[in-house]
């Protein structure tokens, strides 16, 4: 095979069995084959939206546990003539601010009125149109600082008046949805459904801002509003009273597939990545799954990257079934060409010592390794630029932990 053929064909696939993208409503693969499990999570989340009026909810979870697969999977079983939703998740950035998050609410909307063959923009006012394509025009020019001269065509402005729309406030812009929500209504539909994720990437007082600043807006009437986000989400929510007491549950809470259920997804998408015609040959024996669920206590997306990466390291031109004792040796041999190379022995040690003591600041590491201070922190500066370990930030003391490819070290002790 040449360097640049895909070979997931080998094993009579169209596609990476183990990609970890969040799947969506539309598009790729089908969001039906990539779930599995989550009943009761599921039953509740699809409880909240068919009620009647507003609701707030938060989905929480570890990185990598299926947060936005799950909210998408309950999206896209909901009537579709009944609810209207965004083709995708909107993804909130660290830099948002209140008008941010409606502004890129209202954008996301108007795509996919836009994109979706069976809506069109004329069965809503076109009063209300104008004034969301101008909005939107907002968002992708991602300049709040201005004014918007623009030649109007439509109903009450004339062919050549000029119409200057002032930089939105959150309460013009809460005004303008709920007309918005009122217009979609009338095409048909009994509410809205908007998923909001990343919350997790936005520090813990920029985020306490956000809630506080759009409290109003996500209270709006026939709108579900879905946050998904890791627990520092839920923690910054209960220290908001005004925030926590308008959300409509307690958040739902996902945790780790089971092994039996990592399998049985697995198998699924092998069945559905099949290529017409052809037997598809099972790239790995089931004990290499065990390996890596023990290994990352059944983080799915950890597990799917490190089989496909250890495939992808040692298939050329014959399909090769992976083992736990191939798992066992060809990855801790990646980990090592990809980090210990660049590291001197003093680096190396900092960085095996954070694997095996969890998280940790440059003050312990020092003190346990017998070491100055002022000499750790250049170390886990490079190791964190080099992406061996990331940071979190707890007041003034900033704590590390070892990124999960950095686990495949911990494979050599099993061999």
């Amino acid at each position: 095979m040449g360097e640049y053929e895909d070979i997931w064909e080998l094993y009579g696939l169209n596609n990476d069995p183990f990609f970890t993208e969040p799947l969506s409503l539309f598009g790729g693969v089908d969001i039906r084959v990539g779930f599995v499990g989550r009943e009761e999570e599921v039953r509740r989340l699809q409880v909240l939206i068919s009620g009647s009026g507003g609701g707030r909810i938060l989905v929480t979870g570890n990185v990598g546990v299926g947060k936005t697969t799950f909210v998408n999977f309950v999206r896209a079983s909901a009537p579709p003539k009944q609810f209207f939703t965004p083709l995708k998740e909107i993804q909130t950035q660290p830099e948002w601010t209140g008008t941010d998050f409606i502004l890129n609410t209202l954008a996301a909307i108007h795509n996919t009125i836009k994109l979706r063959s069976d809506l069109d923009s004329e069965q809503i006012s076109q009063d209300v149109w104008k004034k969301l394509e101008l909005l939107v025009d907002i968002v992708e020019r991602k300049d709040r600082n201005f004014s918007l001269d623009v030649l109007a065509v439509g109903v009450g402005y004339g062919t050549n008046t000029t119409i200057n729309v002032p930089t939105p406030t959150i309460n013009s812009l809460h005004l303008f949805f709920e007309q918005l929500v009122a217009e979609i209504q009338k095409m048909g539909f009994r509410q809205v459904i908007l998923s909001y994720n990343n919350l997790e990437i936005i520090e813990q007082k920029d985020l306490t801002k956000l809630f506080n600043s759009i409290r109003d807006f996500i209270q709006t009437k026939n709108t579900k509003f879905i946050l998904i986000g890791g627990g520092t989400v839920s923690e910054t929510i209960n220290s908001i009273p005004r925030v926590q007491s308008i959300m409509s549950e307690s958040p739902i809470s996902l945790q780790n597939l089971s092994l039996s259920q990592v399998k049985e997804l697995l198998d699924k998408r092998m069945r559905y990545l099949s290529i017409s015609g052809l037997v598809p040959k099972k790239p790995y024996k089931d004990d290499a799954i065990s390996a890596l669920y023990s290994l990352y206590d059944g983080n799915l997306r950890f597990i799917l990257n490190a089989m496909s990466t250890s495939i992808k390291e040692i298939v050329r031109d014959i399909p090769l079934v992976v083992t736990a004792d191939d798992i066992k040796q060809i990855l801790p041999e990646v980990a090592k060409s990809r980090w210990i190379n660049k590291l001197t022995p003093q680096e190396q040690e900092v960085l095996m010592y954070i694997l095996h003591n969890g998280e940790v600041n440059n003050k312990k590491i020092a003190t346990d390794l017998k070491k100055l201070k002022q000499n750790i922190s250049p170390i886990t500066k490079k190791l964190k630029d080099l992406s061996a370990i990331r940071s979190r930030v707890d007041g003034t003391e900033k704590f590390f932990t070892v990124e999960s490819d950095i686990k495949w070290f911990l494979l050599e002790n099993e061999r």
